[in-house]
């Protein structure tokens, strides 16, 4: 979890110790939600899968819902990194087209991170973790907004923006549909996400330059 992660964190630790107790818990909750899904998700399990007293998890997650939310927060922070570097690659110069690659990395990131599609997709994803997040995938939005005006620098910036968040949206409910048919992601599913999000930005921006 990177330092502005931690810093989400309904509180947030200030010391090296109790910062790296608090990303013991999360990886010990990630490993329960990947193992078991959101089910296997409690302050008790959490506690016994770090090694540490329920006393301990208490001062930093005083239930399950904080333990997912800050799960969420650590989840889509990593997401979030994966599409900015595309951002870096593309304005560094990578000559593909920005749908292919962006989902493509999504869907890459979603693969390594099995406890996230539990609680991303199970019924721990509740309105407060949406509130939670909302400002980290608004960053996901601000990469595809830089890979956007890289492909089409001719089209205005207010119209790149609503179309990078019609794009988010549009990724995200494809992405969920993927990973719900199979633990891989459905290749057709993709497939059509990416011609549909394809279209969608032509259509709007014009051809890529």
């Amino acid at each position: 979890m990177t330092t502005a992660t931690i810093d989400q964190l309904r509180r947030s630790p200030r010391q090296a110790r109790s910062r790296d107790r608090v990303e013991g818990f999360l990886d010990a909750g990630d490993a329960l939600l990947a193992a078991e899904g959101s089910s296997g998700l409690s302050t008790v399990r959490v506690a016994a899968e770090a090694g540490a007293s329920i006393g301990t998890l208490y001062h930093w997650f005083p239930d399950k819902e904080a333990i997912a939310e800050a799960l969420a927060l650590r989840y889509w922070g990593e997401l979030a990194a994966v599409v900015a570097a595309v951002a870096d690659e593309i304005e560094a110069g990578l000559d593909e087209d920005p749908v292919d690659v962006v989902i493509n990395a999504l869907a890459a990131g979603f693969r390594e991170r099995p406890g996230f599609l539990a609680l991303w997709y199970g019924d721990l994803r509740s309105e407060q973790i949406r509130d939670a997040t909302r400002p980290t995938r608004g960053n996901v939005q601000g990469s595809i907004e830089r890979i956007l005006a890289v492909a089409h620098p001719d089209a205005g910036a207010a119209l790149r923006a609503t179309v990078a968040r019609v794009v988010v949206l549009i990724g995200d409910g494809a992405l969920r549909e993927a990973f719900r048919l199979a633990q891989d992601g459905d290749p057709t599913v993709l497939s059509e996400c990416r011609h549909a999000l394809r279209v969608y930005v032509e259509s709007r921006l014009g051809r890529r330059s």
